[in-house]
C-alpha cells in the first residue's frame, strides 16, 4: 500500500511522535509512506521511513491553495490511502480525497466537543477514535457510529532499553542531593492543568521540601506560569525545561509521574512513564483511566482540584510500597495494551478494510 499522511500542526506533540511510530511500523510491514506536514521537526525526522514529504503552509481554515496541493500530492504519490492526522488536516486532506476519489481515514486524539459533524460523516470513510472518551465525544455529536473504529496510541518500548545514566540532570538543573523528582510531561497549553499542579506545590512542600518539580515542554503558557510560581514563591523548586530529547533520561530520574489534564485524549507521555516504573498521580480526565486503573497502577483524583492532587502526591510519596505495586503492574498494562507495534497493526487492517471494500 501507499499511504499519504497530512499533518497540519506546526508544534512536535505527541501526535506527530504517533505519526512517526505509524510511519515506521507501515514501512517495516512493507508499504510506502509519503507525508505532508506543517512541522520541520516532523518533516526531518520523518525523511528515513518516507519516500517523500512535502511542506505546507495553511493559513487559513479553508484554504484552497493547500488542497489543490495534496490533490497534486496524491497523484504523485499514487496513494492509495489518505490519512489526516489533525483537525485541520481533516478540511484539507478530506476534501482533496473526495476530489482525488481516495479513501480517508482520519484520526481524532482529543475529547474536545466536535464544533461540526459534517466533516466526520461527509470527509471520512473512517475516523479512528485514540480512546473510549474520544470515542464518546464523536458519538455524542452524531458521527455515524459505524464510521468510528477504536484504537489506542501506543508508545515504542524500544527507545528506553538503553537509558543513559542522568546525572547531567541534576547538575544541568543545580539540584542538591537530598532531593524527590516530581515531573510532568505535556505541551504547556491549558487543558494539560499545569496551574492545578502549580497550586498543589505549596501544600506538597510542607510534608516533602526536599520535591523538585521538573516541567517539560514548551507552549504558550510557559511564561504565565513562570510567573505564577515566582509569585507562589516556589521558583526555585519548578524548573521549566522546553522541549526536550532526552525523555528517557528525565523519566529515570523522577519518583513521581504528575498529569493534571482537565481534559486528555489519551496520553502517551503518561504511559513512557509508567513503562519506565514510575509510580503516577493524574486526573479521571477524558481517556486517563483507560491507561490508570486508580489504585492499581496509579492514583487518580478529580479534574481541576489542587488540593486533591496534592494529597494524592503526599499519599504516594509516603507509601514507598504502593509506589512500587504500582510500577510493576502498570508495566504490565502498558505491554497488554498499548504498544506501538500492536497500535500500527490495527491501523494497517483499517487501510486493508477500505481497500476491500
Amino acid at each position: 500500500m501507499k499511504i499519504l499522511h497530512v499533518d497540519t500542526e506546526t508544534g512536535f506533540r505527541g501526535g506527530e511522535l504517533q505519526v512517526l511510530l505509524l510511519m515506521e511500523g507501515l514501512k517495516k510491514r512493507g508499504h510506502e509512506n509519503f507525508l505532508a506536514a506543517s512541522n520541520d521537526l516532523l518533516i526531518e525526522k520523518a525523511r528515513s521511513i518516507t519516500e517523500s514529504t512535502y511542506r505546507i503552509k495553511p493559513k487559513k481554515i479553508f484554504d484552497v491553495v493547500n488542497i489543490f496541493k495534496i490533490c497534486r500530492f496524491i497523484g504523485f504519490s499514487q496513494a492509495d490511502i489518505l490519512h489526516v492526522h489533525t483537525a485541520h488536516a481533516h478540511l484539507l486532506g478530506g476534501i482533496a480525497g473526495k476530489i482525488k476519489h481516495k479513501p480517508v481515514v482520519v484520526t481524532r486524539r482529543v475529547d474536545f466537543p466536535i464544533k461540526s459533524r459534517f466533516k466526520y460523516n461527509r470527509l471520512a470513510d473512517k475516523i479512528i477514535a485514540i480512546s473510549k472518551a474520544v470515542e464518546k465525544i464523536l458519538l455524542d455529536a452524531g458521527v455515524i457510529e459505524n464510521k468510528i473504529v477504536l484504537i489506542s496510541s501506543g508508545i515504542d518500548t524500544s527507545r528506553f532499553d538503553n537509558v543513559k545514566p542522568a546525572d547531567y540532570l541534576f547538575r544541568e538543573f543545580n539540584i542538591p542531593g537530598k532531593r524527590l523528582m516530581i515531573g510532568t510531561v505535556a505541551h504547556l497549553t491549558d487543558h494539560k492543568g499545569h496551574t492545578y499542579l502549580l497550586d498543589a506545590i505549596p501544600k506538597v512542600l510542607k510534608e516533602f521540601p526536599h520535591c523538585f518539580f521538573l516541567f517539560i515542554g514548551d507552549g504558550e503558557l510557559k511564561d504565565s506560569l513562570r510567573t505564577k510560581s515566582r509569585i507562589a514563591g516556589i521558583r526555585d523548586k519548578v524548573f521549566f525545561t522546553g522541549f526536550r530529547e532526552d525523555i528517557p533520561e528525565i523519566l529515570s530520574i523522577l519518583d513521581l509521574f504528575i498529569l493534571p489534564s482537565h481534559l486528555e485524549g489519551l496520553c502517551t507521555s503518561l504511559m513512557d512513564a509508567i513503562y519506565m516504573g514510575v509510580p503516577v498521580v493524574a486526573t479521571t480526565a477524558g481517556g486517563i483511566p483507560e491507561v490508570v486503573e486508580n489504585e492499581k497502577t496509579g492514583l487518580l483524583v478529580p479534574p481541576k482540584d489542587p488540593n486533591a492532587l496534592a494529597e494524592a502526591i503526599i499519599k504516594l510519596l509516603k507509601d514507598k510500597d504502593k509506589r512500587e505495586t504500582f510500577a510493576a503492574e502498570g508495566k504490565k498494562r502498558i505491554l497488554e495494551k498499548f504498544t506501538a507495534s500492536r497500535m500500527v497493526e490495527q491501523v494497517e487492517q483499517v487501510y486493508l478494510s477500505l481497500l476491500k471494500s
